[in-house]
């Protein structure tokens, strides 16, 4: 069943709206999504955190939403589940069997897995029979292959899966009614986890840059979130992960006092957000700590566990010190060009900054004017792993002791 929707949204950002339009009864019943509900007032913020559940997924079976407004968190929620929900269906996706040895000798590009991520080069095997996904090179708008767990999402154990190659991941994965929207998002978020490359690596978020401080008046609806946490005396702590990609990435981090046996204490609910402008990060950033707040207030997800709050009392214990430096704000001038898309105009960003190509991969919906992609990248430095792989400004940071 799905929840009624009641009108509600965050003082000062009425005027926002999703621009996907509300799914509907029958479209959730395409995509195994049996309850959509509401689980805002599971805590004090106020802020819409909305889920939808899909009981026979092939991975996560609890998908969540988060927004300004009702639509926009019930509509995340739907996305996402949607999103899971097409990548895992593994007969519309492949379009070829073979080995790599045999994908190469009949002339198809594949792509380069030393680079791309999510892969143990040392782990493949060459002559070992594959599923492969096409996909697009944006470089050479060619045909490029990927095999099918660096694209889709079938977590099911019995699946002949190459699990010690490859890591079946969302990351790069996004779904929604505007194709250029679509793969924009799933673009910004590789850049996102690239950026996040020590946070993920050392499994802490202490691991991060000092917090920095959010001038007033350059973004009002971010201003007017922020005060509404204040008027519910919550603090919002911001960090700065932009790496040398010059894309902003912002962290966003709430502590929630909580009573533990062995007396009271805090944990820590962070979101990293990356834009094309910085307060824009930071919004989305908070936007997504709010729902990670959620997240573990509600226990819902499949994949929580102890560790995440073991983690988080650790970041807690951090005491940080120093002068807060001002969150810089700017943005990517890719608007130059009206006649082509901000994903276009920022993969040519990219690859100036020094990535060597990306790769589409649209996922059949079968759905009309519904559309979901994933997107991979070569030459992203930190997510092909190693502590070797660090940016220059990584190693910056960790080098001068600038880190908490």
């Amino acid at each position: 069943m799905v929840a009624e929707c009641p009108s509600r949204s965050v003082a000062g950002l009425e005027g926002l709206r999703d621009p996907q339009t509300t799914c509907d009864l029958e479209l959730l019943r395409r995509f195994g999504i049996t309850r959509v509900g509401d689980i805002t007032d599971l805590d004090c913020l106020g802020i819409p955190v909305w889920f939808a559940v899909r009981p026979n997924s092939r991975g996560l079976s609890v998908s969540q939403g988060k927004g300004v407004t009702v639509d926009q968190a019930r509509n995340s929620a739907i996305m996402e589940a949607i999103e899971g929900a097409v990548a895992e269906d593994t007969q519309r996706h492949v379009c070829a069997f073979g080995s790599v040895e045999q994908m190469l000798a009949l002339g198809h590009r594949l792509v380069p897995f030393a680079s791309v991520g999510r892969t143990d080069i040392g782990a493949l095997d060459p002559g070992r029979e594959r599923a492969w996904v096409r996909g697009v090179s944006i470089r050479t708008n060619t045909d490029v292959f990927a095999p099918f767990e660096l694209i889709g999402m079938d977590f099911r154990a019995d699946m002949p899966w190459d699990r010690s190659t490859f890591h079946m991941s969302s990351e790069g994965l996004a779904a929604g009614v505007d194709r250029d929207r679509v793969v924009l998002h799933a673009l910004l978020e590789l850049v996102e986890n690239d950026a996040c490359y020590l946070i993920d690596t050392f499994e802490t978020r202490t691991v991060v840059p000092r917090p920095v401080l959010l001038k007033h008046g350059v973004h009002p609806s971010l201003d007017a979130l922020v005060e509404h946490l204040l008027d519910r005396k919550i603090v919002v702590e911001f960090q700065d992960l932009t790496t040398d990609l010059g894309v902003p990435v912002v962290m966003a981090s709430l502590d929630r006092p909580v009573m533990t046996p062995d007396g009271p204490t805090m944990r820590r609910s962070a979101g990293v957000a990356c834009r094309l402008a910085t307060y824009d990060a930071a919004l989305a950033a908070l936007l997504e700590a709010v729902q990670s707040r959620l997240t573990d207030i509600s226990g819902a997800r499949d994949d929580l566990s102890p560790h995440r709050f073991l983690r988080d009392n650790a970041a807690f214990a951090i005491r940080r010190t120093g002068r807060e430096a001002e969150l810089k704000a700017f943005s990517l001038d890719l608007l130059a060009d009206g006649c082509q898309p901000n994903w276009v105009l920022l993969a040519d960003h990219l690859f100036e900054a020094g990535v060597a190509d990306l790769y589409v991969f649209s996922l059949e919906t079968g759905v009309k004017g519904l559309h979901v992609v994933r997107v991979l990248a070569s030459g992203l430095k930190a997510v092909r792993g190693g502590i070797q792989q660090m940016t220059p400004q990584m190693l910056e940071r960790l080098v001068a002791g600038r880190l908490s």
